[in-house]
This record gives C-alpha cells, sequence and structure tokens, in this order.
C-alpha cells in the first residue's frame, strides 16, 4: 500500500531531477546556472569530507559540496575504485584458474576448483548484477559464453581423462583444450573485464549542479536525469530524510516513488559551514 498522498500542487518552477545514489532528488530550476560534468576539478586540503574540492567556474574558484557524503554514502570516486578493485580480483581469479588446472593435467591430480560458472566468485555476482544501462549489460551479456566455456572445460579435461584409449591420444586431446582455454576463453574472459573498467568509467562520471545564491557553488551528483514540473505529496514518514534539507516530497513516476526536493538554500549554509 502506498504511503504517500497527493498535495495537489505542483512547484511554479521546473525543477532539475537527479540521482545520488539510489535517491532520486530535485533542486529549484531557478536556482540553478549550469549543469556540466566534473572533468577537472582541483583537490581541497584540510577540508570536511563534504567538500569534494573545487572549480574555476566563469573566472571564480568554487567548492564542490559531495552530496553522496552528505548523504552518507560512499563518493563516487571510491565506488569506482573498489568495483574496479574487485574487477581486477576476479581477472586474477581466472588466470589462477587456469594456472591450476594446466598443473593438475601436469600433475595427473584432481582439478579442486569450480567447474561450474555459477560457483565461482565472479559468477556468483554475475548472476545477481543487474544495471539500468544498456551498453553495461550488453557488454556484460559478451563474458557469459566465453566464462561458461572456460569453466566447463575443466569437465571435458575430466571426461578426456577417464577415455579407454591410448595416453598419447588422450594428451593430445587435453593438450588442445587447454590451449584454446588459455589463448581462447581466458584471453576473451580477462579482455572484456578490462573494457568493462573503461565502460563502467564513463557511467561513473560525477555531474555537478552548479547553484547561485549569495555566491556560485557547485553540487556534485551522480546524473541528471530531467528538467520537469512534479505534483508534491505528504509522506507519512518524513524521517526519510535530512531535516531542512528536504523542502518538501514530490511524487516520482511510480505510485511509491518519492522525490526529495532539496532546500538550495540549506546547501548552501552547509557548504559555508563546511568551509568557514
Amino acid at each position: 500500500m502506498s504511503n504517500i498522498t497527493p498535495k495537489n500542487t505542483t512547484p511554479d518552477m521546473p525543477l532539475i531531477v537527479f540521482k545520488v545514489g539510489d535517491m532520486t532528488c530535485a533542486v529549484d530550476g531557478a536556482s540553478v546556472i549550469s549543469i556540466q560534468r566534473m572533468e577537472e576539478f582541483t583537490l581541497t586540503p584540510h577540508t570536511p569530507d563534504e567538500i569534494f574540492g573545487s572549480i574555476n567556474f566563469r573566472n571564480h574558484v568554487i567548492s564542490i559540496l559531495d552530496l553522496r557524503t552528505v548523504f552518507g554514502l560512499p563518493t563516487r570516486i571510491k565506488e569506482y575504485s573498489d568495483f574496479v578493485k574487485m574487477l581486477d580480483q576476479r581477472k586474477q581469479d581466472h588466470i589462477n584458474w587456469v594456472n591450476t588446472l594446466k598443473e593438475s593435467v601436469r600433475n595427473n591430480t584432481r582439478f579442486p576448483l569450480a567447474t561450474c560458472p555459477h560457483q565461482c566468485a565472479f559468477g556468483k555476482w554475475y548472476d545477481k548484477y543487474t544495471n539500468p544501462n544498456k551498453k553495461i549489460m550488453f557488454h556484460m551479456e559478451r563474458i557469459r559464453e566465453p566464462h561458461n566455456k572456460l569453466h566447463y572445460a575443466a569437465l571435458d579435461v575430466a571426461s578426456i581423462q577417464e577415455k579407454d584409449c591410448p595416453e598419447q591420444e588422450k594428451n593430445e586431446q587435453i593438450q588442445s583444450i587447454l590451449r584454446q582455454v588459455e589463448n581462447e576463453y581466458m584471453t576473451t574472459v580477462v579482455g572484456l573485464l578490462d573494457d568493462a573498467k573503461t565502460i563502467f568509467k564513463d557511467i561513473y562520471q560525477t555531474m555537478l549542479i552548479v547553484l547561485d545564491d549569495a555566491e556560485p557553488i557547485a553540487v556534485a551528483v551522480d546524473e541528471v536525469i530531467a528538467v520537469t514540473n512534479l505534483e508534491e505529496v505528504v509522506v507519512e514518514k518524513q524521517s526519510l530524510m535530512h531535516g531542512t534539507l528536504v523542502q518538501r516530497f514530490l511524487k516520482g513516476k511510480n505510485e511509491d516513488d518519492i522525490i526529495y526536493h532539496l532546500n538550495h538554500e540549506v546547501l548552501f549554509q552547509k557548504l559555508m559551514n563546511k568551509t568557514e
């Protein structure tokens, strides 16, 4: 059951709607003087975590308030760094997997690692992974087939080892599989994981919304998604967000979607308090 009730009021001015983590927020469009990618910025030493750094905006140096940190979320940079570390570890896992398979063949011992592509660390993560970005999902889908073939190759090796045929024939067949595993399947999986880091870097690009108050300030957000008017609603649990930072609640596309309309004056005050 929905916990929001239409209030039958709509802000007069269009709103800039954006994402911060899983939250959807908005600020008054009338207060926004620029929306841009955060491409070049200067780190500001000895400042609170909420201050991301500063940029040169129209010949003025202005500070950047990171809304992720304000809301207690990991920064975009840390989130991307953690993601890259995870991909690098999963890449190394599969390099180790192939080396272990080759070693087990060489020593004629039982292969001890996962032969099911859904049971390795990457497979468990991969099966649950979703992303609204179609480009990412298309790329991630390309990993499925070579990743499956790589793992199932261990079963093919085991099957050949159990064959009742000359050892030389078995060895030739097994070596053929190992060459395919190392030069085709593993190379493809590793390459696609490296490519994913480049694709994800674009997705993790931080956007800046520059607000004009007593002086301009920049607010770092994940993604700007719309410029629109939205209907105000009454929310039963208004403790969902940070006190006076939210001036009203707005209705999103779906019945239970809540968009947090932020008070840009409070954002400005937060920045001023942090920099004083």
